[in-house]
């Protein structure tokens, strides 16, 4: 169990003085992108643009923006590619003197909360016309098709990653060792590299894959088309099975990659994402939680939890540098946390985890960074208004203390 942290009456008095600063720097990361009419969430000021893999800030947004969280669901069907793939980024600004050249990226996949998934949980809340849900089941089963043509190179019906990028899981020794690049040949996700271990059959990637046709299957019960609602269960139990056939170390009770070799065998945060998407059972989900997650100051329940990599993982980058998915807790982690563990009946554990991030942002200088480091609860640099983290102290107050700005 992770137990609360208590607040003292000085650390409660700051943290409701920070809310209406936290809401004010929330919504000053809406912003006007060229590409599309209306505002855009970005990732944070200091990422200035909007990433597919932080789709589910939106989901907290339509709080406060009903109107932007939906236009950063519409920008990427907006510019989804003939093929199927969505872009994974918009930059705020583009063109031949700026890093991105053009409107919409396509480099790598880049996706966790499956892009259905977050475009109909939002387009629910912000009620939008039954027009729009089509266009979300349109687009997120070009998006299946494109993953299981483009993206099964092996023929096994996972979802295979190329890049390091793929799975936004930046400097981690996973998805950089053997020479796997940044981003995928020619900036083009359907390009894998020339490398012996190629095609790595990726945990997930094919968990999003999952969740992604959970939703498409919710989507069609919706809309009237309980055919294709079956089709799309069908075709989520596929890999699900796939992924405990082919993925699953008994010995271990993880799941890993599997490359050329067999089992890439690092212990990271990219399980959470099996969570996350829920393709495990109760009881496939408890013997991972309670061997992983539960020791304290083992494997991935240090003093400010849940880091990257496991702690016990000879992997694991003991320097935790800056924009460390290879060590460091990750805002984005503790965020999607909240999204899955109620799920899994772990709901005290998740007050123990946002009582511990909370307390580590008010008694930090800056209280939104991207990432803290697992022992010491310290950003590792000097650090933004990260949205994700921005969210994660606004909901902490709210659900811990009661406060709202």
């Amino acid at each position: 169990m992770i137990p609360q942290v208590t607040f003292t009456d000085d650390e409660r008095r700051r943290i409701a003085e920070q809310l209406p600063k936290a809401k004010e720097a929330f919504l000053a990361n809406v912003k006007q992108f060229n590409q599309y009419p209306t505002p855009l969430l970005l990732a944070g000021d200091c990422y200035t643009g909007i990433w597919l893999e932080h789709n589910q800030d939106n989901l907290f947004l339509a709080d406060y923006d009903p109107q932007a969280a939906w236009s950063s669901q519409d920008v990427f069907m907006q510019y989804q590619r003939e093929d199927g793939l969505l872009p994974f980024n918009f930059a705020l600004k583009y063109g031949e003197k700026e890093f991105f050249k053009t409107p919409a990226n396509f480099f790598q996949v880049q996706c966790v909360y499956p892009f259905t998934r977050c475009a109909f949980e939002v387009a629910k809340k912000v009620k939008r016309p039954m027009a729009d849900f089509e266009r979300i089941y349109n687009a997120g089963s070009r998006y299946d098709a494109w993953l299981s043509t483009a993206r099964n190179k092996s023929g096994k019906g996972l979802v295979e990653m190329y890049c390091e990028y793929d799975t936004g899981h930046d400097n981690d020794p996973r998805v950089t060792d053997d020479g796997i690049p940044h981003s995928c040949p020619n900036l083009d996700a359907s390009n894998m590299p020339d490398l012996p271990i190629m095609p790595v059959l990726s945990v997930d990637l094919s968990a999003m894959c999952y969740g992604n046709r959970m939703a498409l299957a919710e989507l069609a019960d919706y809309l009237g088309k309980p055919a294709e609602a079956v089709k799309w269960r069908e075709k989520a139990t596929e890999i699900q099975q796939l992924i405990r056939q082919y993925l699953y170390d008994p010995q271990d009770e993880f799941y890993y990659d599997v490359d050329s070799r067999g089992f890439r065998k690092y212990r990271t945060e990219h399980v959470t994402r099996l969570f996350l998407n829920k393709v495990l059972s109760q009881n496939e989900f408890d013997r991972v939680y309670e061997r992983y997650f539960t020791k304290p100051s083992k494997e991935f329940l240090p003093a400010y939890p849940f880091p990257s990599v496991s702690v016990d993982d000879p992997h694991f980058v003991k320097d935790c540098p800056r924009n460390s998915w290879g060590s460091n807790t990750q805002g984005l982690t503790v965020l999607r946390a909240m999204m899955w563990m109620p799920y899994y009946h772990r709901e005290d554990d998740m007050l123990g985890l946002l009582s511990i991030w909370l307390k580590a942002a008010i008694n930090n200088d800056s209280p939104y960074p991207q990432e803290i480091n697992p022992f010491t609860g310290r950003p590792p640099a000097n650090t933004c208004n990260y949205t994700p983290s921005i969210i994660l102290f606004l909901k902490s107050a709210e659900l811990l203390l009661g406060l709202k700005p």
